[in-house]
């Protein structure tokens, strides 16, 4: 396994996979994705999210709201996204303005429409293992463990941050009775006693809290996987700004045995799995019905063999 766990190679795959099943069957998947506010960190990963689309055959139509557009307005929108057969997907940038309720917006997607599977009849899927779509985030943790081939069975897998996007739906895949899951899951939060302890028990510890470089070197084991979702934007003194993730890369990465980088990374990933929920939206429109991650599994070994190969001098031609 590689010290440092790059996501660019997993989110190819994950695009070709996309990008096949889009010529293979004249897809026309199209996305509405709304932000309200211009919070950094969500900029970032929306505008990433739109460069993105044309690449896969797809259609990302961004939809930028005022902060104080009020919830009304979010779901009269939300409830024409879902009446319109054009439109295979929504996405909504999170965090929310504090008058806005989540719970309440998360609802009102259709579940069909959920490419990001927040409402609870998609968690409940995710709970339940019969699952269509999984959360961009904690899909894109479960992908890079099947992708360096990190089996978290048995093994004490800690995770920080309990939110319903990240925390709760990664905890529950983690413990699902399937390859590269059956782990044994702690989440820590705010309110976790001896926090550095727990941490330093992980064999894999995962990061989702939004605070930068909140893990240091003395709050992991020797030899642990470190995977980090977090991105935040730190602002120097000249007043320039940058992204780092929760992990204190450059210390963290001497002692653990392997580590996701930030950029370049987790981040990466969520932007193809939500493309492949979104094709997964326009199968299930057109009433296709296709396994997707048996050709994702396919593609991760073909990528394995191929760097295998070349490692040793050999290639196919």
């Amino acid at each position: 396994m590689p010290k440092v766990l790059s996501g660019k190679a997993i989110a190819l795959a994950i695009n070709k996979v996309s990008k096949s099943l889009v010529a293979e069957y004249d897809l026309k998947p199209k996305m509405l994705l709304i932000q309200v506010g211009d919070d950094p960190a969500s900029s970032y990963y929306v505008q990433s999210i739109v460069n993105t689309a044309a690449k896969l055959g797809c259609e990302a139509e961004l939809l930028a709201l005022v902060i104080d557009c009020g919830q009304e307005k979010l779901l009269k929108i939300i409830a024409e996204a879902n009446d319109n057969p054009d439109i295979h997907g929504i996405m909504i940038q999170k965090p929310l303005p504090k008058d806005i309720d989540d719970s309440i917006i998360n609802i009102s997607v259709s579940p069909d429409k959920d490419l990001d599977a927040l409402h609870p009849v998609n968690l409940g899927k995710i709970l339940m293992e019969n699952e269509v779509f999984l959360p961009c985030t904690p899909a894109a943790v479960y992908y890079t463990m099947r992708y360096y081939g990190i089996d978290p069975k048995g093994k004490h897998t800690v995770i920080l941050g309990r939110s319903n996007v990240v925390g709760k739906p990664l905890a529950n895949i983690l413990l699902w009775k399937r390859p590269f899951a059956n782990a044994t899951v702690t989440i820590c939060h705010s309110q976790t006693r001896n926090l550095e302890q727990i941490c330093r028990s992980a064999d894999i510890l995962i990061s989702a809290i939004g605070k930068a470089h909140f893990v240091k070197a003395d709050m992991i084991r020797e030899g642990s996987v470190l995977i980090d979702v977090g991105i935040n934007e730190i602002i120097s003194p000249d007043g320039s700004s940058s992204f780092v993730g929760d992990v204190d890369y450059d210390a963290c990465a001497k002692k653990a045995g392997s580590i996701t980088p930030v950029p370049g990374g987790i981040g990466r990933i969520t932007t193809s799995v939500l493309y492949l929920n979104l094709v997964k939206a326009n199968l299930m429109a057109r009433r296709i019905n296709k396994y997707v991650d048996e050709i994702i599994d396919v593609n991760f070994s073909e990528d394995h063999n191929k760097k295998h190969n070349l490692m040793f001098g050999r290639t196919d031609e």
